[in-house]
């Protein structure tokens, strides 16, 4: 089954914003290359692109995308 991902250059800063093929105001992160380590970076939304978050070592931005895709930022739930 196809990803129902697309990417859209993040203007302004680094990479590419992983969005939603039907949805375009969905967003599930950042795709961008990190040349210290030579991989891909998959950042989800609403951290800063290269401030050091992130998850590093997808060989492609498509990897990265897929787990943004797959792996949605985790909610907090309420509890204590």
């Amino acid at each position: 089954m196809p990803e129902e991902f697309t990417f859209a250059v993040n203007t302004g800063s680094l990479g590419y914003r992983v969005l939603d093929r039907r949805d375009r105001n969905t967003c599930y992160g950042l795709a961008w290359y990190d040349p210290e380590c030579c991989k891909w970076v998959a950042e989800y939304p609403g951290d800063r692109p290269g401030s050091g978050g992130g998850i590093p070592g997808f060989a492609s931005r498509g990897w990265a995308a897929r787990f943004l895709y797959r792996y949605r930022k985790p909610q907090p739930s309420g509890r204590r």
